[in-house]
């Protein structure tokens, strides 16, 4: 018989993903109809923003760089945890009866104990860090460019190279590298 808390806990984590999710689905449905009106709007007014852009491939654009990319993560993440907790949970009790039995079934370490208990919650924490650093990995590696770049390379434009970081201010003490040592960089003033 299952616990009624854990059927109360994984309602929540459903609610949460579905909630996520109809966010997600809102706002690019609501997106989809504002990027129609842009395109029209920008066809209108000034049309070599949009020159060699279809309305199909500036709505996809508009979506992809405008979407709430966060909520569809969160309903991944959560949808991942629930899913792999059961296994999880299984799994952490495998390994601590194994270690409670290759270290002589010490009767204060059983299964009612609290060292079981504290190995179950955390060990399920560590499982579901886990699938969090990898869903928010994905997260950030899957993230689309700047608008104004997507749509620059749409309509075939170079893109301006990144200069990368500002250059330091003058007044700004610098700490000396093995490159500014041996480019001479008689700049540097000691602290």
């Amino acid at each position: 018989m299952m616990d009624t808390g854990l059927l109360v806990f994984a309602a929540a984590f459903a609610a949460l993903m579905l909630a996520c999710l109809a966010r997600w689905a809102l706002a690019v449905r609501a997106l989809r109809n504002e990027a129609r009106a842009e395109y029209g709007g920008r066809r209108r007014d000034r049309p070599a923003s949009v020159a060699g852009v279809s309305e199909a491939s500036f709505i996809a654009l508009y979506v992809q760089s405008f979407q709430p990319r966060w909520a569809l993560y969160a309903a991944i993440a959560t949808g991942a945890a629930l899913l792999v907790t059961p296994a999880a949970l299984v799994g952490v009790a495998s390994v601590y009866e194994l270690i409670w039995r290759a270290a002589g079934a010490p009767e204060w370490g059983g299964q009612i104990g609290y060292v079981y208990q504290f190995s179950l919650f955390f060990g399920t924490i560590a499982i579901w860090a886990a699938i969090a650093g990898v869903v928010a990995r994905v997260f950030w590696r899957r993230a689309p460019e700047p608008w104004s770049f997507a749509l620059a390379r749409a309509r075939g434009e170079p893109i301006p190279e990144e200069t990368g970081w500002r250059s330091r201010p003058k007044w700004a003490r610098r700490v000396r590298t093995a490159s500014d040592k041996n480019a001479g960089d008689d700049d540097v003033t000691g602290p």
